[in-house]
């Protein structure tokens, strides 16, 4: 390792030890609205209750999208026989994991845990504690002293669904050879896509294999899709849901000035459109179901109501707010199309995969950068479509809600490009299974 990254490396130690405090008043801060934040605190400096024994394999997804991007993976090395240490840090992920594993926690199968702050005696308590075989951390998260701790302990480190957009990459160039040696302690990178791999190949590296996008493998929620129709039973036929999924903050409100905006154009349609909104993040809710009620509109919230409850106020023409956690598959297959959030202000776009495998047409729209290459394919293939503002947004709800062969076209075709794209979790799963092999 040169001078230079270790000194890089030294000064980032000593930055956590700076926000260390900050992090820990940050945590009870945000625990006002979720206590799930001041819960298991412990974890976060190192101190853990083991019940996984030592050769695991360790899986790190950070938040909700990484957790439901791993399933297929880590439901493929249970069944292998291999325990699972997964490790998060949001409560969000973890309750997510909790929900997904529930029965292979239950067995015995499958560990929780937060990931400990990136310090280097953090680090050496989370693996003198867990020992694992292997480990495999989601998407973009790079921990230089976790994978630099495990490279000297000689555990095979895999960033695996990888992703990287040209502004980090040009972030990471920035560093020169000190940020491609920090990417280069994972024993290999698995990228989403052939884009990805160049990039991360820009900054010099070799240890990178395209294995496809684990999002495709999601399995669907089949009990969610059979509760929506049953939803969708009793409302009229002619009924017509826009989905407004994972928004982000001012998102709302621009998907409703474009709603607003088709109703007064096209009266005619308050009689069968309807609209649901699903923010992203729990602790907005509230904030989401107070703008919706200033705007003097009838909205409601899912958490507060029955599915009977539910298609009552749909028929009457209320706006739902989606303010329940994990039933993301229920509202896709309650809805006619989606709108993505992310993708309406410079966030890089939220997963609409799942969407696509349930034949929603998707509306995107110009900032994408976390699913660049998925959104130009679906575009491509007319899974999807980009807008530019409000006015366009507005324009594409009417045509697709008005006009039932296009859309119907274009679930058909969302259908096809999911699953066209299906098949990473075997991919890397055969790249792991030579480096458990190697580390027996």
């Amino acid at each position: 390792m040169s001078w230079l990254t270790q000194a890089i490396l030294w000064l980032y130690e000593f930055l956590w030890y700076l926000a260390l405090p900050i992090a820990l008043l940050r945590l009870f801060w945000k625990g006002r609205i979720q206590r799930a934040y001041r819960e298991n605190i412990s974890e976060r400096l190192g101190i853990f209750d083991n019940k996984i024994s030592n050769g695991s394999v360790w899986v790190h997804a950070v938040s909700v999208g990484e957790t439901r991007a791993a399933a297929p993976l880590v439901k493929a090395l249970i069944q292998d026989g291999n325990q699972v240490l997964l490790t998060h840090m949001t409560p969000t992920g973890r309750a997510t994991g909790a929900d997904i594993y529930s029965d292979e926690i239950a067995a015995g199968q499958l560990q929780q845990v937060y990931l400990p702050y990136d310090i280097s005696f953090l680090v050496a308590a989370f693996f003198r504690v867990f020992s694992p075989k292997l480990g495999l951390i989601m998407e973009t998260e790079v921990w230089p002293n976790l994978v630099l701790k495990a490279r000297r302990l000689n555990i095979p480190v895999l960033l695996v669904n990888a992703r990287l957009s040209e502004r980090s990459a040009q972030r990471v160039a920035k560093f020169g050879s000190a940020g491609s040696a920090i990417y280069g302690l994972f024993s290999r990178i698995l990228a989403q896509t052939t884009l990805d791999a160049k990039r991360y190949e820009s900054l010099g590296l070799s240890n990178v294999t395209v294995t496809g996008n684990l999002k495709f493998d999601v399995e669907l929620n089949a009990s969610q899709i059979d509760r929506a129709l049953q939803v969708r039973k009793i409302l009229p036929s002619s009924s017509r849901i826009l989905c407004a999924a994972s928004t982000r903050e001012g998102e709302e409100k621009m998907v409703i000035q474009a709603w607003l905006e088709f109703l007064k154009q096209f009266p005619g349609v308050s009689e069968y459109a309807r609209l649901l909104i699903v923010p992203r993040h729990p602790q907005r809710f509230e904030e989401v179901y107070q703008e919706i009620l200033h705007q003097k509109l009838d909205v409601v919230k899912r958490s507060q109501l029955s599915d009977e409850q539910l298609a009552a106020a749909l028929q009457r023409g209320a706006i739902v707010l989606g303010d329940s956690m994990g039933e993301m598959g229920f509202y896709y297959a309650l809805s006619d199309l989606v709108v993505m959030g992310g993708s309406l202000q410079p966030l890089g776009g939220q997963n609409f995969i799942e969407a696509c495998g349930l034949g929603r047409p998707i509306i995107l729209g110009e900032h994408t950068f976390n699913f660049q290459q998925a959104s130009f394919d679906a575009i491509e293939q007319n899974a999807a479509v980009r807008v530019g503002n409000v006015q366009e947004l507005s324009a594409v709800i009417g045509a697709l809600i008005q006009n039932d062969v296009l859309r119907e076209k274009m679930s058909a075709n969302a259908i096809d490009f999911a699953g066209q794209h299906v098949g990473a979790t075997q991919k890397i799963l055969s790249v792991i299974k030579t480096y458990s092999t190697a580390s027996k």
